[in-house]
């Protein structure tokens, strides 16, 4: 006879800053895993892990710099002081789980328990000749 693993989280919707503070602790204990790229005032996320609250694989990727034009102008934020050019800083990405397992009660073409999180990451500058 087989056991069946723990049932799945049902989907709920939550935001609870506890979810972050569950991320941060995972950040430190390798379970979950990020980094934030700046390549040519580009900046750029991917996070991957186990997810805080139901524990399946997620992997976020997101782009967080907008180009608002292509003749020069440089990104908005990469010549602030302390801003996304700053030599050494942390950048917030903000997480939605994307698990992809349907949760008991998520709307239909969801996938994903629901929960949201932040995570802070090292910001890194690349080169152009750094992959």
């Amino acid at each position: 006879m087989t056991t069946a693993g723990p049932p799945d989280e049902p989907y709920q919707e939550s935001a609870n800053y506890s979810w972050t503070e569950t991320a941060f602790e995972m950040l430190e204990h390798d379970q979950l895993h990020g980094e934030v790229i700046s390549r040519d005032g580009i900046v750029t996320s991917r996070v991957w892990g186990s997810c805080p609250r139901c524990g399946h694989d997620l992997h976020d990727q997101q782009t967080h710099t907008a180009l608002t034009s292509l003749m020069g102008a440089q990104p908005r934020g990469t010549d602030q002081p302390g801003g996304i050019g700053a030599e050494e800083s942390f950048f917030p990405v903000d997480i939605s789980c994307s698990c992809g397992t349907g949760h008991p009660g998520a709307p239909a073409g969801q996938a994903g328990c629901g929960v949201s999180f932040r995570v802070e990451l090292p910001l890194r500058q690349a080169g152009r000749d750094q992959p």
